[in-house]
């Protein structure tokens, strides 16, 4: 059978998942086409399946990427007649082949997490063949394609915001405030103009009276385009002004009023707060280097971020539980949901860049009141040998113990040659008691892991004021952890919030208190999300892992404008 064969030599070409669900497809179909009539005759669901992939940029994808230009074509000789006999055997099993591998996309991602140091387990129980079928059966593979994406709050608001980025794009993106100093309230010129513009077009700072008027209602994406003058205006620079000098305001004799739009005024002060927000930036309402950064990123930078996230939404499981704790590294951030909502949401410490705190997903089983910290090996071997080394005296004032690691017998720390020690090769353990400059504070949160990284309390609650707060060795500090262990330990009658402060507050010997039923945890990575109140947020890549992903999804040079396949503007005909 011709199509037999096809399928089997494309198979052979292409030892890929898609390859596979391919054979599976037909097999289960007894090598009948599914696109075609056997007289070759095109059927109704090819161009559903083509007006389908029309909405893969809604999706964070690309058409193209599965071949829907080439495959209209292809579509369309054969409607036109004078194609070799059989020629629609070879259209067929591509029509079927890219569908599968667009299911795939939408699915579990383009790329592997595991490629990425993403170790949570992406939805892998659907028979992507049995998908095809019953989409070609019921007629709407639109439908069903839109089902394999994920249903996570966070995912559809992400997707919800690229379609609104990408209309601002097409209207030619906003404007890049120009390089230049210090902007803050108080200055007036050029540079300011372009500022408001800027803050307008992504709602940090409400429209310009004029554009209420003329568009009311109107979204505050994308509100005014800027014109060129103003901004080589701008180059020139504006001035501060002087101290006790009021600001015009047409009213006096002489009076000139200022160009409002070129002010620095409380209400703009405002919107850069806004915005440093919505960034994770320091808020000072200043417009210095780092916020001047972000405020020159284009709008296409920001799609592709954007898309990099959508990607990473599609590696995590489709069902995170009924009650559990996710931590967002980038945004600092802890939040316990139940039932679907988020019912507690707190500041977190995460690890530094030399200290990575890695992507995972675990089970919460048990707490420990008052730890005692057990020193991993990779922080014995690279912070306290070498201080050892220097001066064995140091573990009395880090107020360590020392056990051989062999025998368990305490160790006096001047009674050993540190320097003779091999870092590789540490006969020693290393622990701290339960007490007040405890690094673990008065509880710590166990998902036992390959990384002996778990949530913790802390000795130094005043980090958690920093607005960047990478300080760990890869642990996670909590804010605050008698909530957490609330949350935790809801359904445990021995335990209410007030008991855990106490027993917490008293001190005293380590207790492991196991939890009514393991909690899910994941640590994860957004770079780029949307709050609860519909806010687009974005962070600073801690971890410098959006370049590798984006490579891996060839987002280097950010598709926007023209995207899609001019067919998709209309049925083809």
């Amino acid at each position: 059978m011709p199509l037999e064969s096809a399928v089997r030599a494309r198979v052979a070409r292409t030892p890929e998942e898609a390859s596979e669900a391919l054979l599976r497809f037909y097999e289960a179909r007894g090598f009948q086409p599914a696109w075609f009539s056997q007289d070759g005759s095109v059927r109704p669901q090819v161009d559903q399946y083509l007006a389908a992939l029309c909405e893969a940029p809604v999706e964070g994808l690309w058409p193209e990427r599965y071949h829907r230009s080439a495959l209209d074509e292809a579509v369309r000789r054969l409607t036109l007649g004078g194609a070799p006999e059989g020629a629609w055997v070879e259209v067929e099993v591509r029509l079927t082949s890219s569908f599968l591998t667009y299911a795939s996309h939408l699915l579990t991602g383009q790329v592997s997490p595991r490629r990425f140091a993403w170790r949570t387990k992406p939805p892998g129980d659907v028979d992507l063949a049995t998908v095809l079928e019953g989409a070609l059966v019921s007629g709407d593979l639109a439908g069903a394609l839109r089902e394999l994406s994920p249903s996570h709050e966070g995912f559809v608001r992400l997707r919800e915001a690229l379609v609104r980025y990408r209309a601002l794009a097409a209207e030619g993106g906003w404007p890049l405030v120009p390089e230049g100093g210090l902007l803050q309230r108080g200055m007036r010129g050029p540079r300011v103009a372009v500022l408001r513009e800027r803050l307008r077009a992504t709602g940090d700072l409400p429209p310009a009276p004029e554009e209420r008027l003329l568009h009311p209602g109107a979204p505050a994406v994308g509100v005014v385009p800027v014109t060129e003058e103003l901004i080589r205006a701008s180059l020139e620079g504006e001035a501060p002004v002087p101290a006790g000098v009021g600001v015009a305001t047409g009213e006096g004799p002489g009076e000139v009023l200022p160009a409002p739009e070129e002010f620095f005024d409380a209400e703009l002060e405002e919107a850069v707060r806004a915005f440093q927000r919505r960034l994770g930036l320091e808020v000072d309402g200043l417009v210095g280097r780092n916020t001047l950064r972000a405020l020159r990123v284009p709008v296409e930078e920001r799609i592709a971020q954007m898309r990099v996230n959508l990607e990473r939404w599609r590696w995590v499981p489709r069902s995170l539980g009924v009650r559990y704790v996710v931590v967002n590294l980038p945004a600092f951030e802890l939040e316990a949901v139940e039932q679907g909502r988020p019912v507690l949401k707190m500041r977190t410490i995460i690890g530094t860049r030399d200290w990575r705190t890695p992507i995972f997903m675990d089970e919460v089983e048990y707490l420990v009141l008052n730890p005692v910290w057990y020193l991993p090996s990779g922080i014995s071997t690279r912070e306290v040998l070498p201080r050892l080394q220097e001066d064995p005296g140091a573990a009395e004032r880090m107020e360590l113990t020392i056990y051989e690691r062999a025998t368990g017998a305490l160790v006096d720390p001047w009674a050993v040659d540190w320097n003779a020690v091999e870092a590789g090769a540490l006969p020693y353990r290393f622990e701290q008691s339960p007490g007040d400059t405890n690094p673990l504070g008065r509880v710590k949160f166990i998902f036992p892991n390959r990384f002996s990284v778990y949530l913790h309390d802390t000795p130094n609650p005043a980090l958690f004021e920093r607005t960047h707060r990478a300080f760990s060795h890869g642990c996670i500090r909590v804010e605050e952890p008698v909530r957490l262990a609330d949350f935790m330990l809801r359904g445990h009658g021995g335990w209410t919030r007030e008991s855990l402060a106490a027993a917490m507050e008293a001190g005293g010997e380590p207790r492991r208190v196991v939890l009514p039923a393991p909690v899910p945890v994941y640590l994860l990575y957004w770079t780029a999300f949307v709050d609860a109140e519909g806010r687009v947020q974005f962070r600073p890549d801690l971890y410098r892992r959006d370049p590798e992903v984006r490579r891996a999804l060839a987002l280097e040079t950010p598709r926007v404008a023209g995207e899609s396949p001019a067919s998709c503007g209309g049925v083809r005909g």
